[in-house]
């Protein structure tokens, strides 16, 4: 069998070229959209220095023999995309936040469920299941509508990018549920390349989505100021979102 520090090699390289190509790719676009590039490549990135920690054995929790330090790769990872899911949906930085806490509410209980019993353990895990139904109901709730209140090409990113990472969520939490750590269904070898597919599609299918919709980018640059020290138009307050900061087609007429 293979050993898992081959695993976690394995997996660094893939995720380091990965990050690699992504930040090539990013080089080539014009200034004003390498921002959403750059956040694809600091998610790729983060996890493939993640791996190589876990090589080496850095921040392994004695009582499961889980790495902490998975876990802080995956909220690196995740505060880039949902940096890059509020820009292009337009969602405004309150709306953005409330789905990247979602996210953590969803990534550390699940560590949570897995170092705790008992009591507390059943709270974890009810953590997750609120976590998770509230990232939903975001994503596909005003996050969504936001979404579809702007450019065509920017609703459309919105919703491939959506699917995947509501995609990406599920096989997470059911590689969690069933691990050796929950429910035992399978065993740790299993648990890891299971993780390193999940980790492998989404990362890399989130940053070529991103980098092949440079169209999509340049509407987004335009109309939407995310975060207050990225340059950009005047939209992204998160108090009429979308429809504030619609870019007019060419040759559609003003209001």
């Amino acid at each position: 069998m293979i050993s898992h520090a081959t695993i976690y090699l394995v997996s660094s390289a893939l995720l380091g070229l990965g990050a690699v190509g992504l930040l090539v790719a990013t080089r080539r676009l014009e200034p004003s959209v390498r921002r959403y590039g750059y956040a694809t490549v600091l998610a790729c990135g983060a996890m493939s220095v993640t791996y190589l920690l876990m090589r080496a054995e850095i921040g392994t929790v004695t009582t499961n023999e889980e790495s902490v330090v998975r876990f802080v790769g995956y909220t690196v990872a995740w505060a880039g995309i949902s940096y890059v899911l509020g820009a292009v949906a337009d969602a405004g930085p309150k709306r953005t936040v409330a789905v990247f806490a979602c996210s953590m509410g969803t990534l550390w209980a699940t560590f949570a469920s897995w170092i705790l019993s008992g009591t507390a353990g059943s709270i974890a895990s009810l953590v997750i299941l609120a976590s998770f139904v509230g990232l939903v109901s975001l994503l596909v709730g005003p996050v969504a509508r936001s979404a579809a209140s702007v450019d065509e090409r920017r609703t459309l990113l919105y919703r491939k990018l959506e699917y995947l990472v509501l995609l990406a969520w599920a096989g997470l939490i059911v590689l969690g549920i069933v691990s050796e750590q929950n429910l035992a269904l399978t065993d740790s070898f299993v648990g890891q390349i299971g993780a390193t597919y999940v980790d492998l599609v989404l990362l890399l299918g989130f940053g070529g989505l991103v980098l092949r919709n440079v169209a999509a980018l340049e509407k987004t640059a335009a109309s939407t100021t995310l975060l207050p020290f990225f340059g950009g138009g005047s939209g992204g307050t998160g108090d009429e979102p979308g429809t504030a900061n619609r870019n007019p087609d060419p040759g559609e007429p003003a209001d």
